[in-house]
């Protein structure tokens, strides 16, 4: 062995007293089974066969092995977890509900705990960062609503609902719970900016109360930066991501970097974007383009500006992916062909090789994680 490899078994710690085998076989399996990460289940609404998929993830490979899928009696679409990750929320947007299941951490099984109704049917809902409050974002009712959360985690009460403007598309409260954006795509085309109350779950309007682009971009989904304080929006109208430095003590937005999540020359054309997301150490975003069927990866600088890496083609219509926890592995639904696709991501060159599919299903539209405890 070489110098780097004797200080590497010199650095590793005694085998246990029931393990036999060599310190270079000991190295090998604390690497294996030791420095693993554990498994995750993965979980995906599968809105055209009223059923959550259920899956076991292995970060190592990147595979998925399918389990039994949960029926929920109704189309499920966006997902919440809960801080603890006991509690999976399922919106059934057509049936303007939410339902809650409970979590079994080990074997990955939801078992329904009971529903709560709501006032419309929102594409997307947001469990606050204390497990108390759920937030809903209505994109045909125009406007947000909260709703208290009981003690057995089953949704109750509307505590309020905010008049916003038209197609209000998704929302989420900050790292500290203190402040609410909620961006609209157009015609209001803009970041809506709130003060939380998480003893309340009362919104208030920030000042100023929204940030609009200069041009018709309608931010849709965003994502905060894992360790910078920066926040990221991916704006369906202009096929493009925006970036915004964000005042932690103020909860306000200030745009630094508007660019287009297509390659230069392309044109717009019935193009739209779907989903944003950012790797767990912040170096890689990636949006989604529904029309080109694309994944565009971008790099995020040491001043957070975005440099366009690529596009990588997917299935039709990725209005939903996720990059896994690991940060190796992205899976993208494509919600015309009910196909889940693998991708791994290269973490030198930001770039995305597909090598894996599962067929999930009609219309496939979200994913949440669950490490295995």
């Amino acid at each position: 062995a070489g110098a780097a490899d004797a200080d590497r078994l010199d650095s590793a710690p005694a085998p246990h007293d029931n393990y036999n085998g060599s310190r270079l076989q000991y190295l090998l399996w604390m690497q294996l089974h030791r420095e693993t990460p554990m498994p995750y289940h993965t979980y995906a609404s599968v809105g055209g066969a009223n059923v959550i998929a259920h899956f076991i993830l292995d970060e190592r490979f990147g595979t998925l092995t399918r389990q039994e899928d949960v029926d929920v009696g109704g189309s499920p679409g966006s997902l919440s977890i809960s801080p603890d990750r006991a509690l999976l929320y399922a919106c059934l947007r057509g049936d303007q509900k939410v339902m809650t299941l409970a979590v079994d951490r080990q074997s990955g099984a939801l078992s329904k705990v009971g529903e709560g109704g709501l006032p419309g049917g929102p594409p997307y809902i947001h469990v606050d960062r204390s497990g108390r409050w759920l937030l809903a974002a209505y994109y045909g009712d125009n406007g947000v609503s909260v709703h208290a959360i009981g003690a057995d985690g089953v949704v109750t009460d509307q505590v309020q609902w905010v008049d916003t403007g038209e197609h209000a598309h998704s929302v989420q409260t900050d790292a500290g719970n203190r402040f609410v954006l909620v961006p609209h795509t157009c015609p209001t085309n803009a970041m809506f900016q709130f003060h939380f109350d998480a003893d309340t779950g009362q919104l208030s309007p920030n000042d100023p109360p929204k940030v609009q682009p200069a041009t018709d971009e309608g931010p849709r989904h965003f994502v905060f930066h894992p360790s910078r304080d920066l926040v990221y929006s991916v704006n369906q109208d202009g096929c493009t991501v925006s970036g915004y430095h964000y005042d932690t003590e103020a909860g306000t937005l200030s745009p630094f970097q508007l660019i287009s999540t297509l390659p230069e020359g392309t044109e717009i054309g019935e193009t739209k974007t779907a989903e944003i997301d950012l790797t767990p150490d912040g170096r890689f975003l990636i949006a989604s383009n529904r029309g080109h069927d694309t994944l565009a990866v971008f790099a995020v600088g040491a001043d957070g500006m975005l440099s366009y890496r690529d596009c990588f083609p997917t299935d039709p219509v990725p209005r939903f992916f996720a990059i896994d926890p690991s940060g190796n592995w992205v899976f993208a639904a494509g919600s015309s062909t009910g196909r889940l696709l693998t991708f791994r991501l290269d973490p030198a060159a930001g770039a995305l090789e597909q090598v894996d599919s599962h067929e999930v299903g009609g219309n496939p539209t979200w994913l949440e994680f669950v490490e295995q405890g």
